[in-house]
């Protein structure tokens, strides 16, 4: 059977492919200036509705409002994401079939040349054959004297031969011997690093068990190892509080702790600032702006007004500080303020919500994750610096969309994993190389928040519209089927990180619900408990009891058994808390909207 087609049957369809990808346009373009602001949370309606729950925190109508219009505003988000997509998969269809029917009609209705009469004179194949071999002659001449020029000027560094090469390489390991290298990277970030200086040695392990060096803690647990930690106080008296200091520059960043000494962030779109206080009163004993960094804020990025520009919790290794803002600056100080180096992994526009992940530290490490972008952008990447110098150790890819959660590292059979998340794979780095050991796909389609934790040989990996899953760390290569122990659905944080005891498993939902799982077998939710309460601060383990910080700022402590969860005592911080608290011998450390509280005995 032959079937002809015909020159006006293609125009037309082109036509009806033309008419349809306009439609499609138009419906993109409508659909783009309707749609809400790039940040949900930053919609108008919810923030009038949020300055009202600030107002009134204890009305109950208007937490079921925020609430609701919460769960409204993320669905519409993804909704229109979705819209944009499809609508631009239709659009590019669209697009091909009325350029490839058109051009088939053209082809059809092609008439043939009409060539004219020769001129008198060569023509230009024979002006081609003529002049053309000194034309190729004269780019090669162009060519090598480009070449002899650039190496004339720019000679080689490498050694003529193999047993050169092999005495320079035995020179060089012999020269930096202690500096870690890595196959992974060694390439430098933009920005300004210090020749590697003569460094404090890293001081012993129960130091870092006893401080508490980064986001959660030594073991970036959320478990403090102190005594002696107070169960009440009221800051409107004075009864029970140290000392409270009003921070400089706003910021949601957490407590750091080392020693007699504690750290904090502070920024706005203009200036980026690192303070250090005296645990004992409070006093700031240095407060030093970053330099000013080509590129890091230019142009200006967009933050959400629940981030802001110092999100990143502070960390250190004992030798210096280090800190990171959401323009993607990271620098380091030493403990008298000097800043040591400083440099720039930005700009991260590609945020939906800004940098928010934490800094930790591997031995002489620092580990930073920064997911941002799209995933098929590949502009993600975990990478380790050199904590005296800023140089890159090691730096690893991520085909992965932007999340917030932090890095952490655990020892597991005498070895060190940097565990990341991030959509939708938990995935395990070696620290001091960065060799990929384990991915598992636990975390499909979410905005990671949450940071994972590690407990009895187990690693906890949670996040909002994806499960609770429990993985086991011994495992190599895809460990999806293989190595996931548990799972489960109810009362998963888009925020808190999970908190292990001994046998349980604790979730707390930014909504208020602190859900009970056995930590060993998972299923069905021992118990769940509302406390009518927005939550971002994660919770905290002392002892047996957990400390509860709400974003109102009123503080319950509770004790989780297996049956229930009994309140123990309640507290008010009197002012807003979005951060979790850092924790010493009689006190506690916690950073409000406005100020610094060291809370404990005077």
């Amino acid at each position: 059977m032959n079937i002809t087609v015909r020159s006006p049957s293609l125009l037309m369809t082109s036509v009806v492919a033309a008419v349809y990808s306009l439609i499609v346009c138009g419906l993109l373009v409508v659909d783009a200036t309707r749609r809400l602001t790039k940040i949900p949370l930053d919609s108008p309606e919810f923030l009038v509705l949020k300055d009202e729950f600030l107002k009134e925190p204890g009305n109950p109508e208007i937490q079921d409002k925020v609430r609701a219009l919460d769960f409204e505003l993320r669905q519409e988000y993804f909704r229109e994401q979705r819209f944009t997509k499809s609508g631009v998969l239709l659009l590019l269809a669209g697009v091909i079939i009325m350029l490839a029917t058109g051009k088939w009609s053209a082809t059809i209705d092609r008439k043939l040349p009409r060539p004219a009469v020769k001129e008198i004179g060569p023509d230009s194949d024979e002006r081609l054959r003529r002049h053309g071999p000194w034309a190729v002659a004269v780019v090669v001449v162009a060519l090598l004297g480009t070449i002899w020029a650039m190496n004339a000027t720019h000679p080689s560094q490498l050694p003529d031969d193999l047993a050169a090469l092999a005495a320079l390489k035995a020179e060089s390991t012999s020269e930096a011997s202690s500096e870690p290298t890595s196959e992974s990277s060694s390439e430098l970030v933009a920005g300004s690093v210090a020749a590697k200086p003569a460094a404090p040695e890293l001081p012993p392990a129960e130091a870092f068990l006893q401080s508490w060096p980064h986001f959660r803690g030594p073991q970036s647990s959320g478990i403090a190892r102190h005594a002696d930690i107070p169960a009440a106080w009221d800051v409107a008296s004075g009864e029970g509080i140290v000392w409270k200091i009003a921070v400089p520059l706003p910021g949601v960043s957490s407590p750091i702790v080392w020693q007699d000494r504690v750290f904090l962030t502070g920024a706005t779109e203009e200036r980026r600032e690192v303070y250090c206080f005296d645990a004992a009163d409070g006093k700031i004993l240095w407060q030093k702006e970053l330099s000013e960094k080509p590129g890091s804020n230019d142009p200006p990025i967009e933050v959400s007004h629940d981030t802001g520009y110092a999100a990143p919790t502070m960390a250190t290794d004992g030798r210096f500080v280090y800190a990171m803002f959401a323009t993607g600056d990271v620098a380091a100080f030493d403990f008298a303020g000097h800043e040591l180096w400083h440099i720039t992994l930005g700009p991260l526009h590609d945020n939906t919500y800004g940098h928010a992940a934490s800094l930790t530290t591997y031995k002489e490490l620092v580990i930073v994750q920064v997911d941002h972008g799209k995933a098929d952008a590949e502009a993600s990447k975990v990478l380790a610096l050199d904590g005296a110098t800023g140089r890159v150790v090691w730096q690893v890819a991520r085909k992965m969309p932007s999340s917030w959660s932090s890095p952490v590292v655990v020892e597991h059979d005498e070895q060190a994993q940097v565990i990341a998340c991030g959509d939708p794979w938990v995935i395990a780095y070696a620290a001091a190389t960065g060799t990929e050991l384990w991915r598992a796909n636990c975390l499909p389609r979410s905005e990671i928040g949450p940071t994972p934790i590690y407990s009895d040989g187990m690693v906890f990996a949670v996040n909002e519209y994806a499960k609770l899953s429990a993985i086991r760390i011994d495992g190599s290569g895809d460990v999806t089927d293989t190595h996931v122990a548990w799972q489960a659905e109810d009362g998963l944080p888009d925020a808190c990180s999970p908190l292990a005891t001994d046998k349980l498993l604790l979730l707390l939902a930014s909504f208020g619900t602190l859900t009970c799982y056995d930590k060993a077998e998972g299923g069905d939710p021992l118990w769940e408990e509302d406390f009518e309460e927005d939550f971002t601060s994660s919770p905290s383990l002392v002892g047996d009891n957990v400390y509860l910080f709400g974003k109102s700022g009123k503080v319950w402590i509770v004790h989780p058994t297996a049956d229930e969860c009994q309140r123990i005592a309640e507290a008010d911080l009197g002012e807003e808390c979005v951060t979790s608290p850092a924790f010493q011998d009689g006190r506690i450390y916690v950073r409000g909207s406005e100020h610094l509280f060291c809370i404990g005995s005077k």
